[in-house]
């Protein structure tokens, strides 16, 4: 008991700066010697399926654990020491062979262990690239079952090793997700991650012990191309929690593609692109399974989001008419969907793509849950044709050819379940009009085809539209008797110009936003 207590009294006082930079090299090479003795003779040690089982803890168990405390605690911010640990004869095989020993076990004494170890590993690979490439080339060929412990803060030890030794070294990351075992770690930490899919699809970042495991996932999305390979592989509430993490990676950086690189991000465009139809179904009635249109809304999310913020990207997906085709064709048919549904779904007569001007009782009860995943569709779709026309011609054409200007157009009325459409609207004209003496001579050509929801929408707030003799719209006021009744809270405009609550209209993004495309 003497070695014990004489290990819990160093590693103790290693907390303090000012020992651990006076420590003898002879001191930790004696307790790596306790370390060596302690595996190779296997004094006391349970055997296997002891450990399994969680049986008794015995004096080499509490020894071990203090001599992977006091290794651990040494090497804190000590450059000095790290370099004196590394260089201790085997001294890697030593912890791998621990690591490997108590891989299954499920005595608390053991798991106290084998974290200690890998909190040493991390220890010596902090701040330190020489110690970062011998490990890591350690890691790599162990790493399908340094996961194999069901302990979650082992597990977010080992996911804080890798990530300290990969994050920004390419080389490493690509040679990470060359492993054979790359796919089943990934996966492995994807389940880790998810969370009940009625809620949240990935764990609170901030909820330890977690947060190691997403900055992993998030390391191996920023370089490489492995986003093709992980999608044929990992389940569908997998994949769910892997788009969640690109979602919160590209919303907390300024330069999405230090976040997802462009190969990934080619790889998430062309899958949405076999994916996006899968969108129509949301349109069926409640029970269905969402999983894959879920799925295509967040990849629709991921694609806008990285154009936002990376100049790069919107002249990649650019060069893509494939996409925009497709976004084209999917609104064509979202419109149509949502004008089909008028007058057979719900009291109001409502789909999950049907437009609603205005909330009321009637309109709520019609919807779904369905309609409730669908909202905003509409208005995200627009938000990337704007961006993918930006200052490209041949872009501009297509949509025109494609029956598109006027389809946007068509968007420009307000939607309560697709906030700010009218203005993305406005700003998709604007940048098909820009530099393109065609699209603007064809929306100059378009007619009048009358007035939409003048009756309802316009003169609740106490005025009306009209067209003149001269095709000119005029707004006027509506006389008291006519207008429809109001919310006893609601307020008649005075004057003669339309007004609507300034909690339902945004400012139009103006022309310094286009090439961002940032907007709510």
């Amino acid at each position: 008991m003497d070695a014990i207590e004489n290990l819990k009294d160093l590693s103790e006082s290693l907390k303090s700066q000012s020992i651990r930079e006076t420590v003898s090299r002879h001191d930790l090479e004696d307790v790596l010697g306790q370390i060596a003795m302690l595996m190779s003779t296997g004094i006391d040690l349970p055997t296997l399926a002891e450990s399994q089982t969680g049986t008794k803890n015995r004096p080499s168990d509490i020894r071990l654990q203090f001599c992977y405390k006091t290794l651990r605690n040494a090497c804190v911010h000590c450059k000095n020491n790290q370099d004196i640990i590394i260089s201790l004869p085997s001294i890697l095989d030593i912890v791998f062979s621990t690591l490997e020993k108590f891989s299954q076990t499920t005595n608390e004494e053991e798991i106290k262990t084998v974290r200690c170890s890998v909190q040493l590993l991390g220890n010596l690979v902090a701040g330190h690239q020489l110690n970062q490439a011998k490990i890591f080339q350690k890691l790599l060929p162990n790493i399908r079952w340094l996961f194999d412990q069901t302990d979650e803060l082992y597990v977010s030890y080992v996911c804080m090793l890798l990530h300290t030794c990969i994050t920004g070294n390419n080389k490493h990351i690509v040679e990470l997700q060359s492993s054979p075992e790359f796919c089943t770690v990934i996966k492995y930490v994807l389940d880790l991650l998810h969370t009940d899919p009625d809620h949240d699809h990935v764990r609170d970042r901030d909820s330890l012990p977690l947060e190691w495991a997403l900055y992993l996932v998030q390391d191996v999305l920023s370089c490489g191309d492995i986003i093709e390979s992980l999608m044929h592989t990992i389940g569908s509430a997998q994949r769910l929690t892997l788009l969640d993490i690109m979602l919160n990676a590209l919303e907390d950086c300024d330069s999405a593609v230090d976040k997802l690189s462009l190969h990934n991000l080619v790889a998430i465009s062309d899958d949405f692109k076999k994916s996006c139809h899968t969108i129509l179904d949301l349109s069926q009635a409640a029970g269905l399974p969402l999983t894959e249109p879920m799925a295509a809304l967040k990849e629709l999310e991921i694609l806008i989001t990285t154009l936002a913020n990376c100049s790069q990207s919107l002249k990649c997906l650019q060069q893509d008419t494939s996409l925009l085709k497709s976004c084209i064709n999917l609104l064509h048919s979202v419109h149509s969907i949502g004008k089909e549904g008028e007058g057979q779904l719900g009291p109001d007569g409502f789909n999950a793509f049907s437009s609603v001007h205005k909330i009321t009782k009637k309109t709520l009860a019609s919807t779904t849950s369905s309609s409730n995943t669908a909202d905003g569709v509409k208005r995200d779709l627009i938000r990337l044709v704007a961006n993918l026309v930006y200052q490209h011609k041949d872009n501009q054409h297509l949509v025109r050819e494609m029956a598109g200007i006027e389809l946007i157009l068509d968007h420009t009325s307000i939607d309560e379940r697709n906030p700010y459409m009218t203005q993305w609207s406005v700003l998709a004209i604007r940048n098909l009009c820009e530099g393109n003496e065609e699209n603007k001579t064809f929306i100059s050509q378009l007619k009048h085809q009358g007035l939409a929801n003048n009756s309802k929408t316009l003169t609740q707030y106490g005025v009306e539209a009209d067209i003149n003799k001269d095709g000119k719209v005029t707004v006027k006021g509506v006389p008291h008797h006519s207008r429809h009744c109001l919310p006893h809270h609601s307020t008649v405009p005075t004057d003669t110009a339309a007004s609507t609550p300034t909690d339902t209209v945004a400012p139009v993004p103006t022309a310094k936003d286009n090439m961002k495309g940032k907007g709510q």
